[in-house]
C-alpha cells in the first residue's frame, strides 16, 4: 500500500529527538531538523521543544520523556503556516496535517493512519478512504496532546458548529465594507505610493531581495486591524503593513491599486475567523457536519 504520509527521516519518539538534539553544534542555538523545524532543550534539561522556523521562530510543541507531545502554538499560527504544515510536517515528525475547511485543520498520527488504512478493501478508493480517516482525527487547538508511542490523542475535543449571531454579522460586514471602501479610495488616487516607495528604500538600504512583511497572526497586528476597522481609521502603520505584504516577494515596482486590494482581500480572508471572533459574531464555533460531505481530496460544502 502506498503510504506517502510516512517517512524514514521522521523523528518518531522522544529518544530519537533527544539523540538528534545531542548532535547540535551549539545546543543553545538548537538542532536544525531542516529549514522549517528546529529542536531545543528547555531549562529542565528534559523537555524538547520543536520550533517552527518561518517568519521568526514560533514554539510549536513540547515533547517530554514520557513520549507525550503537547502542541503549544497559537491556533492562528497553524492557519498562517498551513502550507508548510500540510506539505512537509509529516516528512520530519509522525503526524500529518490536513485542511478540513477554512480555519479548521486536523492532525493525524501516522500510526493511526497506518492502522486505519490497512483495512482498505480491494476496489476502495485510496484517497476517499484516507479522507474518511482524517475526518475522524482531532482538530488543532493549542494544548492538543498525543502519545508518540501509540499515536493516541489524549484530549480530542468534539467539533462545535459555526453559528453566527445575525445582528453581529451584519454589523461586522458593515464595518468591513466601509473599511475596504476607504482603502480602495486611497489606493485609487495613489495616496499609498509614498509608503510603497518608503518600503522599497528600506529594503534597498538593507540590501534585501525580499520585503519585510507583518505577521498578521500576531495579536499586535490583529489589535491594530480591529481598531482600524471598528473606527474606520487608516493609521500609517496599517497602510504600510498592507503595502509590505503586497511587496513581500521581489517586486521593484510600486504596486497597482488592484494588487493592493487583492492583498487586503487575502489578509481579511485569512483572518476571517479571528476577526469575527473579535466582533463577537459567533455564538458557537467549529464546523457543521451536516453542511459538508467528503470527496476525493477533501470536503466540499453541500448547497
Amino acid at each position: 500500500m502506498y503510504t506517502w504520509w510516512t517517512s524514514d527521516r521522521s523523528l518518531n519518539t522522544y529518544e530519537e529527538m533527544l539523540a538528534a538534539f545531542k548532535t547540535a553544534r551549539n545546543p543553545l542555538k538548537g538542532k536544525p531538523v531542516n529549514h522549517n523545524w528546529r529542536l531545543y532543550m528547555l531549562e529542565d534539561n528534559k523537555t524538547i521543544r520543536i520550533n517552527c522556523e518561518g517568519y521568526g521562530s514560533e514554539p510549536l510543541a513540547d515533547v517530554t520523556p514520557d513520549n507525550i507531545i503537547t502542541f503549544i502554538a497559537r491556533d492562528n499560527h497553524m492557519y498562517t503556516m498551513a502550507q508548510t504544515y500540510v506539505s512537509s510536517f509529516y516528512r520530519w515528525f509522525p503526524f500529518l496535517v490536513q485542511r478540513h475547511r477554512k480555519g479548521l485543520y486536523r492532525i493525524g498520527s501516522s500510526k493511526k493512519i497506518d492502522n486505519a488504512m490497512s483495512n482498505l478493501k480491494e476496489g476502495d478508493s485510496h484517497y476517499t478512504q484516507f479522507n474518511k480517516v482524517m475526518h475522524d482525527m482531532p482538530s488543532y487547538f493549542k494544548g492538543l496532546q498525543f502519545n508518540l508511542l501509540t499515536g493516541d490523542c489524549l484530549n480530542q475535543k468534539p467539533d462545535d458548529k459555526f453559528i453566527e449571531r445575525p445582528a453581529q454579522r451584519k454589523e461586522w460586514r458593515r464595518h468591513l465594507t466601509q473599511f475596504k471602501k476607504g482603502l480602495k479610495a486611497r489606493a485609487k488616487v495613489h495616496a499609498l505610493d509614498g509608503i510603497a516607495q518608503e518600503v522599497l528604500n528600506e529594503s534597498q538600504a538593507q540590501n534585501r531581495w525580499d520585503r519585510k512583511k507583518p505577521d498578521w497572526s500576531a495579536d499586535e497586528w490583529q489589535d491594530l486591524l480591529e481598531n482600524s476597522i471598528r473606527k474606520n481609521v487608516f493609521p500609517r502603520e496599517i497602510l504600510k503593513g498592507f503595502i509590505q505584504t503586497t511587496m513581500s516577494s521581489y517586486n521593484p515596482a510600486i504596486p497597482s491599486p488592484k494588487e493592493i486590494m487583492d492583498t487586503v482581500d487575502k489578509v481579511m480572508n485569512d483572518l476571517s475567523i479571528p476577526m469575527r471572533r473579535r466582533f463577537n459574531v459567533f455564538e458557537q464555533e467549529g464546523h457543521d457536519e451536516q453542511k459538508y460531505e467528503s470527496y476525493a481530496g477533501g470536503y466540499k460544502e453541500v448547497s
